[in-house]
């Protein structure tokens, strides 16, 4: 029998402590030199006049303003500058960036909102362009990119301004995420995807493949099937970048009250046991309509997801924590 959330068992919370003693590992941050590749890439365009163009129009506004006062850090700043030249449409720092303005309706699906989201996944897009600098490839040699899971186009938005040589494809089976999206960003090629492979792309046609928070809510099966599709997409000698639930967000979740104790425990006592851990939690609605056995939450280990994707991949950067020091980052290379 589960304890009462307010009190929980002590055994409970030795136990969780024992199981994650020896594989706590410190979530990665961004790097100094390459955590910013693609912010930084977009800063690089604006002139003094699109800088002062935006810091004006901020101003004008007390609650923008409190927000961009509130930042420390010359490239933190520049960071929420560009968010916050989408959110106000300055056109001159709009067309030096090629950047558009991201603001979804509530109806339509998307990770954030608001004014600090209004040039898209910046944090994501840095992220990503991050994994493959430090194994030495440049987002720029990408001749093809899929974001598998895209939701609205948040983070192919500042890949697309920042890359805009590449063809940038995005795929999510959220129907009205990927419509609205087709009428914001009309540079991307977006499609609604199926709940099972295959997808509508020929063997070998992509360089990339990249999905953030996407194996975090696929059964085994599910996992292993589109993993399999990913090695069809994927040229050799391309990319596959994702994450997933790891130990590490056990703890993260369980410090934010988002699980009980004990079904943080039974998380771990699972992924020591098996590998992977996995529950269909969205309920008789789905995941904004999104239903399927398959799609759930999902916790996995670094051995689970070596021992299904090589000998055809192989892994190249594993980064605990590294999404919102959450999520594990990996990334693999097509053999």
């Amino acid at each position: 029998m589960d304890p009462n959330p307010q009190q929980p068992c002590p055994e409970h919370g030795d136990r969780l402590e024992e199981l994650l003693r020896g594989r706590g590992v410190a979530p990665a941050k961004p790097s100094e030199e390459l955590g910013h590749l693609v912010s930084d890439l977009l800063l690089d365009r604006l002139d003094p006049q699109a800088v002062s163009a935006v810091e004006r129009r901020v101003g004008e506004d007390p609650e923008l303003a409190a927000i961009l006062a509130q930042v420390e850090g010359k490239r933190e700043r520049g960071e929420v500058l560009l968010q916050l030249a989408a959110w106000v449409d300055e056109r001159r720092a709009l067309e030096r960036t090629g950047l558009v303005r991201f603001a979804p309706p509530q109806e339509v699906h998307a990770m954030a909102r608001g004014p600090t989201a209004a040039a898209g996944g910046l944090y994501e897009a840095n992220m990503v362009a991050e994994a493959l600098a430090l194994v030495g490839f440049s987002l720029g040699e990408v001749g093809a990119g899929l974001d598998f899971g895209c939701s609205s186009g948040r983070v192919l938005l500042p890949l697309c301004a920042a890359y805009p040589k590449a063809r940038w494809l995005g795929c999510d089976p959220n129907q009205g995420a990927i419509e609205w999206a087709r009428r914001t960003l009309p540079k991307l090629e977006l499609f609604v995807s199926p709940q099972h492979p295959p997808l509508p792309i020929g063997d070998g046609e992509l360089d990339l493949v990249f999905a953030i928070s996407i194996w975090s809510h696929f059964g085994p099966d599910a996992a292993v099937r589109w993993w399999e599709e990913m090695a069809r997409l994927v040229r050799p000698g391309g990319w596959l970048l994702f994450t997933t639930h790891g130990l590490g967000s056990i703890a993260y979740h369980l410090a934010r009250g988002e699980r009980l104790l004990s079904q943080s425990v039974e998380i771990a006592e699972t992924l020591y046991r098996t590998g992977y851990w996995y529950r269909q939690e969205f309920g008789p609605s789905g995941d904004w309509g999104v239903k399927d056995p398959e799609w759930g939450t999902a916790f996995m280990t670094p051995e689970w997801v070596v021992s299904r994707l090589c000998p055809r991949w192989a892994l190249r950067l594993y980064l605990p924590g590294r999404n919102l020091e959450n999520q594990d980052l990996y990334l693999f290379q097509r053999l």
